[in-house]
């Protein structure tokens, strides 16, 4: 995997690393079933394996990576199965998620929702569909926050942000951004309004159109294969 050769500051350095890998998974750069080798990011990265190490351990904790003892370390691959578990999951958890968030929402939540979802609309629009997925991801981690409940939101990231990696896959191939964005329309007036049983409705609704959207993407894309794929450069900055 080519990294640029450039130390951090140790002050920022596990933020860094953690930031620019899941990034690169977000953004396609690193793709599923990609090894990550602790020594070899140590020492692209001029730093030391603790914090590569410790950098490491917490995307494992989002899921975006998986990592056996006494077994190599790679980005989280998930099947189809796998997207189906975690869905069923996810409907559940989120849901209330988001009906939480409708009933303690305050100005400044709400505010803070819409400008993210202006700038997500606006991503659509413009076709990047790898910084779609990053700025939809800061939407809905902005949501699970704003419920005030760290266990809630914890537990979403756990589970829901590899979703976005499998995600970036299939946006590649079909997925309309705009329509997407449109999506969450209702999610947000349903927030706006502070109306809990609005929010689960409307997740509910979104729900179904999302995977709905994954299957057709999915049927719409070519087959791959590790050797078609090149990785893009990560540059840890």
């Amino acid at each position: 995997m080519p990294l640029a050769s450039r130390k951090l500051s140790q002050a920022t350095l596990r933020h860094q690393i953690v930031k620019e890998i899941r990034q690169a998974i977000l953004n396609r750069s690193l793709l599923p079933g990609e090894r990550l080798v602790e020594r070899v990011l140590a020492e692209r990265l001029g730093t030391s394996l603790t914090a590569t190490r410790e950098a490491l351990i917490q995307l494992e904790s989002e899921g975006l990576i998986t990592k056996r003892p006494n077994a190599t370390t790679h980005v989280t691959q998930l099947s189809a199965a796998d997207v189906e578990q975690i869905y069923s999951i996810r409907r559940v958890l989120e849901r209330y998620a988001f009906e939480e968030a409708a009933r303690r929402a305050t100005r400044e939540s709400v505010e803070k929702l819409k400008a993210l979802h202006k700038e997500a609309a606006e991503i659509a629009a413009a076709g990047n569909d790898a910084a779609y997925i990053s700025a939809d991801l800061r939407w809905h981690e902005a949501v699970w926050e704003s419920t005030g409940n760290a266990h809630l939101s914890e537990t979403l990231r756990r589970l829901v942000v590899p979703l976005f990696g499998f995600s970036a896959i299939t946006t590649h191939h079909g997925f309309n951004l705009k329509d997407d964005a449109q999506t969450h329309v209702p999610l947000l007036e349903a927030l706006m309004a502070r109306d809990p049983q609005a929010a689960g409705a409307a997740f509910d609704k979104f729900a179904e159109i999302w995977l709905r959207s994954l299957a057709d993407a999915k049927r719409s894309s070519p087959t791959h294969t590790r050797a078609a794929k090149q990785i893009k450069k990560l540059t840890i900055s």
